[in-house]
């Protein structure tokens, strides 16, 4: 329960923070996402989902979250500061539910799985992870990781392209 209070405690600040314009330096605003991509490579090999077809099916997914995220973009107001070197930008409605779509959907799949259950007496709960983990389930939720890495990316590109044309014009 404590979790689930969390999770919607972040998604509420989340929402929050997507409907204020939001400042982003050129520069610094690959760094998060990289960070992530970084932390789902990791989580994708940690948790074994290394063979050609699951790899293939994470490229697919991060391809499918580029699309998405571009076409968030375009959904996406943007203005561009050239004196101080930043964009100011506000994420359309539309942008925010596609966030919190690929979210629940992940959040949906550890939930259907038994992700959040707890342990009863007797189980081994590392048997019982390792086992949902390395399941359908497990490679759905972690391909929908790849997923949301490519929504972020696919928008970064899109802001990092609409600041390139604006300085151009300079």
């Amino acid at each position: 329960m404590i979790m689930l209070v969390a999770i919607i405690a972040l998604l509420g600040v989340r929402i929050v923070r997507m409907s204020r314009e939001q400042r982003f330096q050129p520069g610094r605003m690959w760094f998060i996402p990289g960070l992530f991509a970084v932390l789902t490579a990791w989580l994708i090999v940690f948790e074994g989902f290394t063979s050609p077809l699951d790899i293939a099916l994470m490229l697919l997914a991060l391809g499918i979250g580029l699309g998405i995220g571009w076409y968030q973009g375009t959904h996406t107001s943007v203005r561009v500061d050239h004196d101080a070197h930043a964009m100011f930008v506000k994420i359309s409605p539309l942008g925010g539910l596609i966030w919190i779509g690929v979210l629940a959907l992940r959040m949906g799949v550890r939930y259907a799985t038994g992700g959040f259950s707890q342990q009863t007496p007797g189980t081994d709960p590392q048997a019982a992870a390792a086992a949902a983990a390395h399941g359908p389930a497990g490679l759905i939720s972690m391909a929908l990781l790849a997923l949301a890495v490519g929504v972020i990316f696919g928008l970064r590109a899109y802001l990092q392209r609409v600041y390139t044309a604006a300085r151009a014009t300079l």
